[in-house]
């Protein structure tokens, strides 16, 4: 089951705002912090976000995902070229970016639940990461996770 949908209400200025920095890769905290916010401030705005935004109690990294998919905030630059991956690799970081549910990811990734954490580890070596967050904006950065990309390369999201 797909996670990210096209919003179906408006974002508040608030929310807008704090879109960005999520989209950068920050935690509540950091944005928190930042922004002289309590915590629990960022976190009802964020919990708005995901209801929104059609991700609801997905990770902060689905959120992400569908903070810039649907462009609420800019495209994150390339820091590097993109590495290469695998075609299953691809479908995995798609599918780790679109669904909150381990099964689901794996469903979507056409691969065994009981392979999920190890194909994500190899995935996140190959792309140099180790936190799946930055895996999205990478995946945004170097154009990897937009739905027509997925059509072109015969995947399905």
């Amino acid at each position: 089951m797909t996670t990210t949908t096209s919003p179906t209400k408006r974002l508040t200025q608030a929310e807008k705002d704090l879109a960005l920095p999520l989209a950068a890769g920050l935690g509540v905290h950091t944005i928190a912090a930042k922004e002289c916010l309590a915590s629990s401030t960022v976190r009802s705005r964020v919990k708005a976000l995901r209801s929104k935004l059609g991700c609801p109690g997905a990770p902060l990294h689905v959120l992400v995902h569908a903070i810039l998919s649907a462009g609420h905030a800019p495209n994150p630059v390339a820091p590097r070229p993109a590495p290469d991956v695998s075609s299953e690799q691809a479908k995995l970081w798609r599918a780790l970016a679109s669904h909150k549910l381990a099964l689901d990811i794996a469903h979507a990734a056409g691969i065994a639940p009981a392979d999920l954490k190890e194909q994500t580890d190899q995935l996140l070596t190959a792309v140099g990461t180790t936190d799946l967050t930055q895996l999205v904006i990478l995946g945004h950065a170097w154009d990897k996770l937009r739905s027509d990309h997925a059509t072109r390369s015969g995947a399905s999201l």
